[in-house]
């Protein structure tokens, strides 16, 4: 199987997520080994506190998508459920993990958490990312319809009043 082949298999929004975050996390990681060239600072530590960070993140990212698809399945009581326990694991587990950083006299907590901010930050480039993957799997995105258009394709969702006015 090629590689192209395996990443078209994956779901196509977390593909696009966790590409951001290694992206972000490999401008990261050249601008952490750039503190090897300072001296006095212990430049191994922090590049493995943003590593940590990155892998941390790319792990949260793919608990979501486990816990949203888990919860697609179940009824409105039972999925909001699933996804609050979910968010909640992945707070603790993250809380925990930055109160060791925080007691350790090596590991950076700040780049630790800023590292996995880039969660969130890798979801801003979202478009760029898609972007990216259109062009490698040589897609094209649909052209969007009009109103008029959708109304036309769907007029069981049509409000009576709407339909009375044409």
């Amino acid at each position: 199987m090629s590689l192209r082949t395996a990443l078209k298999n994956r779901n196509r929004t977390l593909l696009e997520l966790c590409t951001g975050i290694l992206i972000l996390g490999a401008v990261g990681t050249v601008m952490t080994a750039c503190f090897s060239l300072v001296p006095g600072i212990d430049a191994p530590w922090l590049l493995f506190s943003w590593i940590l960070g990155i892998l941390m993140a790319e792990l949260a990212a793919n608990d979501m998508y486990r816990v949203l698809d888990r919860a697609l399945e179940l009824p409105e009581a039972g999925a909001r459920k699933v996804i609050y326990l979910g968010y909640v694991k992945r707070y603790v587990f993250f809380g925990i993990t930055l109160a060791i950083f925080c007691l350790s006299d090596k590991l950076n907590p700040v780049l630790y958490f800023v590292a996995y901010m880039t969660l969130k930050l890798s979801a801003y480039m979202q478009p760029l990312t898609h972007k990216l993957y259109n062009s490698f799997f040589g897609e094209k995105d649909p052209e969007p319809i009009s109103q008029e258009e959708y109304d036309a394709l769907h007029p069981e969702l049509v409000p009576e009043k709407e339909k009375k006015d044409r």
